[in-house]
């Protein structure tokens, strides 16, 4: 099976865990650099000498192919093993790994047997194969250019024409060495005849996403390599277009690397010789020695053994330093301890001298601290009195400003009470119409009684005249023989017909008001939606110009201000004529915390985020003007105070406060906020009945003056709930303005947009359910009028029913005439019926006018009592907003008296003050004079003032230097060197050992890691050697199978030793097969294909390069060799054959255009290719 490439470092290679059960086969390749390149372990002191592994590295596939051929494998003498070394049966681990050999040979035939057998197109790889090769002046060539297809190429030519010069061009050209390719011992040699330089140039595919650097080189890779006579070489690498890279060699190693090319490897770029040695007169050590550095295991073992050396060097090196290291450590101790005597000595001297200095200056810099105290004293009085008079003229402002707000709200008070009797008076005026309305219909009731009484009086006197008539009829009807009962039975029918046309006539007008109110309705339903529809609708596009707005707003913060707002602070601040300068506006000094509360303070603040603060009367007459010059209006100016507002009577902590969901950066600010809106006392509740809750409800929270909280069902829209006394509560609706821009900063403005984007998709979705109730009210509406429309084509079907229903009673009327003549006595009867059904039909008509009227006075009682209830709710609202403005007025008149109790405890403190700063005073002269006494007494000793460390007094100094003085006598007279050169030794010691453990930790760091890397390595070292022996066994049997030829793989790792065993009669199923000398030549070439292919089969390397494989094959096995070559290479999907050949390839192989041939003729001709 083809081996999987990874396109990346062999140190990667081995980083999966195998897996025995479906282990994939993939090269097994060292994870240092080739040769020369290979990084090495290097030890700082000697170690165990490299010279065996380096020689190991530098050997060669090549062998005397005279001397192989003399011997004869099965018969030679195999010289013992050599013990083992401890690295060996380290690596080999007893062989127990290779003890399943029959197991893994199965997994692996079950693999093969897996395989694909119908070969499917094949596919280019999109890099790692070689595009094209030059050479210039090279070995038999003046100018040679290859272009190679992507797959499988043949190169035919006679002998002499340069077949071979091209696989040593590819070898040299990507940094392999000239002893490899075996054609020459240095690069000189490869120069022409004749001349003096050559050149060879490679093209390397490089595309997909696993491409080499694809922006620095493009779509392709150019190699270059120029050697001389001389000896000098140099590389170039180059990208696509031209341009040059690099000249290091290092790098055109990391680019063969990176594509696993192997152009050292001797069974990747088989030359002629190796090709004829390794298929022709190979032994089974030579065989064995090709297989192991084919596959990559041999360069994995040197490397691994090399890691062994290097390792046992470094645990030789572990146990000297132990020994140095106690050592070291003694003896840093010792200098460490004279060092440390020597300089306490000094130290003590030097400290001693500073303690006297200090003793003299710490007293000074006690009575300094007093002075200071002192002075502080005087400063904290001073500050105190100016305190004090900024809070004496602060609290006149304020008791100002109280008084023009109590004279103002008595005022309102005033203005309501007059207003009370207006109230009332409509209150009493919708009482006496409700109560008129009432006694209207009760009279109308009375008049209802007494119709009806007489309409069955008239009723009953209707029935006794038809009794009669019937009397006189059926007297009549007996003389006249039944024609006149019969007639008259028809005229009562028509009757019948006719009162029953005028009920339903009557019935059907009654519906009709019903029918009209109904429509009526529906039509003023529908007229309310649509006026719903457009207020909602101009609420969203409000919504949506607000939003635009604030993201506007992040990069002018005055947007949502005057325009004229920027010209004005640039006056202001161009402007020195002010005592202070003004700040605002507020609303650019205020950022909100919580952005969904952003509409409704916004609306509750109202002008006040607009105004600026102002610090007395003559800068708040000098920015009036300045605002009247710009043309700026509703921007109040209010006058504050630098003394801030202390001892702030805040709710519970539980409660969110206006003032907590705000952060505002200036004081001033913070209490005109709170004197002019209260917001340190008012609570925010998002949920209405929670709020209600809170403040309505027993026990009431503690300086609570009102409670802001969200509308049920209208987004942005707010609630204000306040409480004065038990009975007085009040709750105001919050609209907010959709067209006022957010002048409040967030601190955090994208969740202020997200909030306000929200708000804009509820507003869209309002507006999508009301225009859909408008539609419906519509359809109702529409509904109505047909109904209307049908019951007036009824009413005319009935009026012509009616009609009808006249004119027969007419003619039978006059067809009884005839019957009556002779007795008038029915006439009379019928007379008196006519004027009693008169009676009856104008007592009920006044009856059912009476019903009409009391259904009306009915609708005007109902009106009126509604008026009644409007006139009460608005008494009860204006009494409770006198209620309110005289709880408003005692409010003021209570912060008018504390205010005034205020500003006298503040005349009183500055009195106080006063005082205090008259003693403080006196105080600190005395102690001028204190301090200047004692400088001048420690002067006389230190002249130059010393340095008091903190927290030192002058008892502290005085124990420390008698104590020095004492350690000063003991220490005299026993150090015996110099204190430099005691100083120095100790520093020389202690950074010897300091060295010498860090080298022991960093070489004890290095061993453990190099163990672990080692042992893990090789186990995956055995894993690889297990799967790809057993991979090759396998394979070699299949290819074998292809001509009926069966044999056996033989590797013994043990020996070093690997046998070919074939059959060529696969009849002769009891014989284990046949050495290869027993085999003809043709027999022991296909063989020898076979097994180069299982091994190819293993290898990862994308490139396969053979020279002269079918030289000594007759043309049966040429051509069986032949395709099995273009078989083996078609299911090696992606890599890329080039393959020599002196003899023809058309009419033996199956050729197809994943196929190219190239034959080349005499040097001196251009080359020939064939399509």
């Amino acid at each position: 099976m083809p081996a999987v490439i990874a396109k990346r470092s062999r140190r990667t290679a081995f980083d999966d865990d195998d897996d025995d059960g479906g282990a994939t086969i993939v090269q097994a390749s060292s994870s240092l650099r080739n040769e020369t390149q290979r990084k090495k372990i290097r030890t700082s002191d000697a170690g165990p000498s490299q010279k065996s592994a380096r020689s190991t590295r530098e050997e060669t596939a090549t062998h005397s192919g005279d001397d192989e051929v003399m011997q004869d494998p099965e018969l030679e003498e195999e010289p013992s093993a050599p013990a083992a070394t401890q690295y060996e049966m380290m690596r080999d681990a007893g062989f127990t790994h290779l003890e399943n050999a029959d197991l893994d040979d199965q997994r692996a035939t079950q693999r093969l047997k897996n395989r694909p057998h119908v070969l499917g197109e094949n596919q280019v790889a999109l890099n790692a194969i070689l595009e094209s090769i030059t050479c210039i002046n090279f070995m038999c060539h003046v100018r040679l250019h290859v272009d190679l297809g992507p797959l499988l190429n043949f190169i035919v030519g006679e002998n002499g024409s340069g077949k071979s010069a091209i696989l040593t061009a590819i070898t040299l050209c990507l940094g392999g060495k000239a002893s490899a390719t075996n054609r020459g011992g240095s690069l000189r040699s490869f120069v022409k005849e004749g001349e003096e330089h050559a050149s060879l140039v490679v093209k390397i595919k490089n595309q997909g996403p696993d491409a080499y650097k694809p922006d620095l080189y493009g779509e392709s890779i150019i190699v270059e390599r120029h050697f001389s006579k001389t000896g000098s070489s140099g590389f170039k690498l180059k990208s696509s277009s031209g341009r040059i890279i690099s000249t290091k060699k290092t790098d055109v190693d990391d680019v063969v690397e990176y594509y696993c090319l192997q152009v050292d490897n001797p069974l990747n770029v088989l030359s002629q010789d190796n090709a004829r040695q390794f298929l022709n007169a190979a032994t089974p050590a030579a065989k064995y020695k090709y297989f192991v550095q084919g596959t990559q295991l041999e360069q994995l073992d040197q490397d691994y053994q090399l890691l062994q050396e290097t390792l046992e060097a470094n645990e030789t090196r572990l146990l000297t330093f132990q020994e140095s290291i106690a050592d070291l450590k003694e003896k840093s101790e010792k200098a460490v301890k004279l060092r440390d005597a020597v300089t306490k000595s000094a130290e003590m001297r030097r400290q001693s001298r500073i303690y006297s200095k200090q003793l003299c200056w710490s007293q000074v810099m006690e009575q300094e601290t007093l002075l200071r105290q002192r002075e502080n004293a005087v400063l904290a009085a001073q500050e105190e009195i100016s305190q004090t008079e900024a809070t004496i003229a602060e609290k006149t402002e304020i008791l100002e400003t109280i008084d023009s707000k109590v004279r103002e709200a008595k005022e309102a008070l005033d203005t309501l009470r007059q207003e009370e009797g207006q109230f009332k008076e409509k209150e009493d005026e919708a009482k006496a119409n409700f109560n008129n309305a009432r006694a209207a219909i009760e009279q109308t009731h009375t008049q209802e009684r007494d119709i009806h009484q007489r309409l069955t009086t008239a009723s009953q006197k209707v029935k006794d005249y038809e009794k009669k008539i019937r009397e006189e009829e059926r007297r009549l009807e007996e003389l006249n023989g039944g024609a006149l009962a019969e007639k008259q039975k028809e005229l009562e029918d028509a009757k019948r017909a006719i009162e029953e046309a005028r009920e339903s006539l009557r019935a059907h007008a009654e519906r009709s008001s019903g029918l009209i109110n109904e429509r009526n309705e529906a039509q003023k339903k529908a007229e309310d939606s649509q006026d719903l529809v457009n207020q909602k609708r101009r609420e969203v596009e409000a919504a949506e110009t607000r939003l635009r707005h604030l993201s506007q707003n992040r990069t002018d913060p005055f947007a949502a201000f005057d325009p004229q707002i920027p010209q004005l602070l640039r006056l202001i601040d161009r402007d020195d004529s002010f005592l202070e300068k003004p700040i605002g506006p507020i609303g650019t000094l205020v950022q909100l915390t919580k952005p969904e509360w952003s509409p409704i303070l916004e609306k509750v603040f109202g002008t006040s985020l607009s105004a600026f603060v102002v610090g007395c009367r003559s800068d708040q007459v000098r920015l009036s003007s300045h605002m009247d010059k710009l043309g700026i209006r509703g921007c109040p100016i209010f006058i504050g105070t630098r003394t801030p507002i202390r001892n702030l009577r805040e709710p519970d902590e539980r409660f969110d406060t206006i003032l907590r969901v705000l952060k505002i950066n200036d004081l001033r600010v913070r209490d005109q906020l709170i004197i002019h809106h209260h917001i340190e006392q008012t609570i925010l509740i998002k949920n209405r009945e929670e709020a209600q809750n809170v403040l309505f409800d027993e026990p009431h929270p503690e300086n609570v003056n009102a409670c802001l909280s969200f509308f049920d069902s209208k987004r942005g829209h707010g609630l204000r709930l306040t409480r004065r006394g038990p009975t007085g509560l009040g709750t105001t609706p919050i609209a907010p303005s959709h067209d006022q821009r957010s002048r409040m900063k967030s601190d955090d403005q994208e969740s202020q947009i997200n909030y306000f984007k929200e708000s804009l998709e509820q507003l869209r979705s309002e507006s999508r359910e009301l225009d859909a109730s408008r539609r419906t009210l519509q359809q109702a509406a529409d509904r109505c009028s047909q109904a209307i429309t049908q019951h007036k084509r009824r009413e005319s079907d009935l009026e012509r029913e009616l009609r009808n229903a006249q004119a027969r009673v007419t003619h039978i009327e006059e067809e009884l005439d005839r019957f009556e003549g002779v007795d008038n006595k029915l006439q009379g009867y019928k007379n008196d019926l006519q004027e009693a059904q008169a009676q009856k039909d104008h007592y009920g008509n006044q009856f059912g006018e009476l019903a009409m009227q009391k259904q009306e006075m009915n609708k005007e009682v109902d009106r009126l009592h509604e008026i009644l209830k409007q006139a009460k709710v608005a008494a009860q609202d204006h009494r409770s907003r006198i209620a309110k403005a005289e709880d408003k007025v005692k409010r003021f008149e209570e912060t008018r008296r504390v205010a005034l109790v205020e500003k006298n405890q503040a005349y009183e403190k500055l009195d106080m003050a006063k005082q205090l700063k008259e003693d403080a005073e006196k105080h600190r002269q005395r102690q001028v004079e204190t301090v200047a006494e004692h400088i001048r007494q420690a002067s006389e000793i230190a002249p130059e003032r010393v340095y008091i460390p903190e927290g030192e007094t002058y008892k502290s100094i005085e124990r420390k230097f008698e104590s020095v003085k004492e350690q000063l006598k003991k220490i005299r007279g026993q150090l015996g060197a110099s204190d430099e050169e005691i100083q120095n030794r100790a520093a020389q010691a202690i950074q010897q050992y300091r060295e010498a453990k860090k080298s022991h930790k960093d070489l004890t760091s290095l061993v453990d890691g190099l163990k672990k890397a080692l042992m893990d390595r090789l186990r995956k070292w055995r894993t690889f050697q297990r799967l790809i022996s057993a991979h090759a066994r396998c394979n070699f049997n299949y290819l074998l199978s292809e001509r009926g030829f069966r044999g056996e793989l033989l590797l013994d790792h043990k020996a070093k030793r690997l046998r070919v065993q074939v059959e060529p009669d696969e009849t002769r199923k009891s014989s284990s097969g046949r050495n290869t000398k027993t085999l003809s030549g043709g027999e022991k070439s296909f063989s020898s294909i076979c097994l180069l292919l299982a091994i190819w089969d293993a290898m990862g390397s994308p490139l396969r390069c053979l020279d002269e494989f079918d030289v000594f094959m007759d043309n049966v096995n040429r051509a069986i060799s032949t395709n099995m070559l273009i078989t083996t290479a078609r299911r090696s999907v992606g890599k890329q054959f080039i393959l020599i050949t002196p003899n023809a390839i058309e009419g033996r192989a199956k050729i197809d255009k994943d196929v190219k041939i190239i034959r080349l003729t005499d040097p001196r001709q251009r080359r020939l290719t064939d399509p």
